[in-house]
């Protein structure tokens, strides 16, 4: 009796532990309605700092003028964002729903990660000309201090939402 105590304890503590290491803190530094969704898009809650500026542009401290173009280069663009991403998830729900049914269609899951590359290829081509755009609008001592922040972002301006996986294998490191 004695020794199955401290195993069964062990056997517990086990099982608890990962369910522990993906549990969310209690308190939150950014609000509830940014925390709801990770693919909120390149727009997120989370992706601007100061006066609606990106984190990589605040940093930068545009004159006025500048932050209105800028404004005015990216604000027409966040309904069609939204509507992307929301074309995005909804593909990414059939795309598992597909590959956790019974009778996999590959010619239809083809079909549905083809419309998710199209949808990618857009972004990132709009991403691409939106940036050139806004560089264009930075002064030569402002594209320095960019060419500076930079290399702190090893993928660009920004984090791709794909870069949680690296997190979640960091996590799995830790426990193993």
């Amino acid at each position: 009796m004695k020794i199955t105590t401290p195993i069964l304890v062990l056997a517990l503590a086990a099982i608890a532990i990962p369910f522990a290491s993906n549990a969310e803190p209690a308190k939150r530094d950014h609000c509830e309605h940014a925390a709801k969704s990770h693919s909120a898009g390149r727009f997120s809650h989370d992706a601007f700092a100061t006066r609606g500026l990106p984190r990589h542009l605040a940093a930068l401290n545009l004159s006025d003028s500048q932050q209105d173009k800028v404004f005015e280069l990216i604000y027409p663009q966040v309904p069609q964002i939204r509507q992307s991403e929301k074309q995005r998830e909804q593909l990414m729900v059939e795309l598992k729903a597909l590959s956790s049914s019974a009778s996999f269609d590959s010619d239809k899951a083809k079909q549905i990660t083809e419309k998710l590359a199209d949808i990618e290829q857009e972004a990132m081509f709009n991403r691409a000309a939106t940036d050139n755009q806004i560089f264009l609008i930075l002064s030569p001592e402002q594209r320095k201090q960019l060419a500076e922040i930079k290399p702190h972002h090893a993928d660009g301006f920004s984090r791709s939402r794909f870069h949680h996986g690296s997190d979640q294998a960091k996590k799995l490191e830790r426990l193993l």
